[in-house]
């Protein structure tokens, strides 16, 4: 990623040197992104909580402060690739290191979004090669449909800048090279599309088939053998915008998943 972009970035981005506890979300997005930085970080950052997006799970009390890793806090440090504003005028979250809100993308101009992995974004942010084979590159796009804004006639040039931007432009004659529905293949055949859920006994379980995929990545990924408890019961909600929201004080995590649709959780 170009300096001048990274530094619209908030700070903390940058503390690769201090501990964070880390906390994953319930697909593979977020569990190979923060697989990867705890790679980044040596261990600094690390998972030590679970957020299903109805409640939060943790694995022991610690005074380390969190990061969230593939979803849209409103008020704390997170990486993410949502749209968290309905009008570019909305009040936002300076501590979410998230594309949409350094280019200022709402529900305004919801077709201009970063359409790309939260994977893609920290690959980009911390300077981190794209992996060296084909299928490992393939695997990389079929990762929250990175692939799929390029197989439209409207979208590619705007998935392709998204692409030019993160400094990924090679990944360019992969997708030109395959079809949707090869990708959507790759999603089926490696459980791409499971969740992660919780256990009776606390542990983390999932149908995403993370000793197959293993092979392409260069960092060790799969998920935390801990057991966790739940700490937080939260609520969750998803309705067309026209519906009034709670108050934002309410308000955890919030997405527009579509031009008129929101999706959060709140307590």
């Amino acid at each position: 990623m170009k300096k001048e972009i990274r530094e619209l970035f908030p700070s903390w981005i940058n503390e690769t040197d201090k501990k964070y506890d880390l906390i994953l979300g319930d697909d593979v997005d977020s569990a190979v992104s923060c697989s990867l930085l705890k790679e980044i970080t040596n261990g600094n950052w690390k998972v030590n909580y679970f957020y299903d997006f109805e409640n939060f799970y943790r694995y022991q009390k610690t005074s380390l402060p969190t990061i969230g890793v593939d979803m849209a806090f409103l008020k704390s440090r997170c990486f993410d690739n949502h749209i968290s504003k309905r009008t570019k005028n909305d009040e936002h979250n300076s501590l979410c290191a998230n594309l949409n809100l350094i280019h200022n993308i709402s529900c305004e101009n919801y077709t201009s979004k970063y359409s790309l992995s939260t994977l893609m974004l920290i690959m980009s942010l911390y300077d981190i090669p794209l992996p060296k084979t084909t299928e490992s590159k393939e695997i990389l796009l079929a990762i929250d449909t990175s692939f799929k804004g390029f197989y439209s006639d409207y979208f590619r040039p705007i998935h392709t800048n998204w692409l030019e931007e993160l400094g990924f432009t090679e990944l360019i004659d992969i997708l030109k090279q395959r079809d949707i529905k090869y990708f959507y293949g790759l999603i089926k055949q490696y459980g791409l599309y499971e969740k992660i859920s919780i256990d009776k006994d606390g542990c983390l379980q999932s149908d995403i088939k993370f000793d197959a995929i293993q092979p392409f990545f260069d960092w060790e990924i799969g998920l935390p053998q801990q057991q966790f408890k739940l700490i937080k019961k939260c609520q969750r909600a998803n309705h067309e915008t026209y519906i009034q929201l709670p108050e934002r004080e309410r308000i955890i995590s919030l997405a527009y998943t579509k031009r008129n649709f929101v999706s959060y959780t709140y307590h």
